[in-house]
């Protein structure tokens, strides 16, 4: 449990490393173009109080609430049931629980989550997102690929 837990925090470091860097050094919905063939990738300081998507916009405390509650059982659950999951259920979830205590230490401490991350073709963009975003999508995408092709080699119950 010890590399999982490692790239967890290293994870979770990168995030915030990355999101004070952008807000010491960016101005607020500033775009910086990186990759300019089609508008491919900007830098920018895009603040979101939603969820992905920008979903349940303005309710920062609620979301912080149930984020909160929803790390707090994942960490418990994996804790107590480390010795059921393989290797690669094991970084799935802990990059899902320090991608998403990146999102919440934003939301604590600056009311919204940073996003910076921008990609897309001239005017069809994805939404602004930031590393433990990244993070938790690499770790749905494991998980699915533990699902469907490896078939969760020990399943836990």
């Amino acid at each position: 449990m010890k590399k999982p837990l490692i790239l967890g925090i290293l994870t979770f470091i990168l995030d915030q490393f990355t999101k004070y860097l952008i807000v010491k050094h960016v101005d607020y919905a500033a775009v910086i173009n990186v990759i300019p063939i089609f508008d491919f990738f900007n830098v920018t300081n895009i603040h979101n109080t939603g969820t992905a998507f920008s979903i349940l916009q303005g309710k920062n405390l609620l979301l912080s609430l149930m984020i909160s509650l929803f790390l707090s059982a994942l960490s418990l659950w994996l804790y107590k049931n480390k010795e059921k999951f393989d290797n690669l259920q094991k970084y799935a979830l802990c990059l899902v629980i320090f991608g998403g205590l990146g999102n919440l230490m934003d939301r604590f401490f600056r009311g919204s989550v940073v996003d910076f991350l921008d990609f897309g073709v001239n005017s069809l963009r994805w939404p602004s997102f930031n590393v433990a975003d990244s993070c938790i999508c690499v770790a749905m995408f494991l998980i699915a690929i533990d699902l469907l092709f490896l078939d969760g080699k020990q399943k836990v119950r």
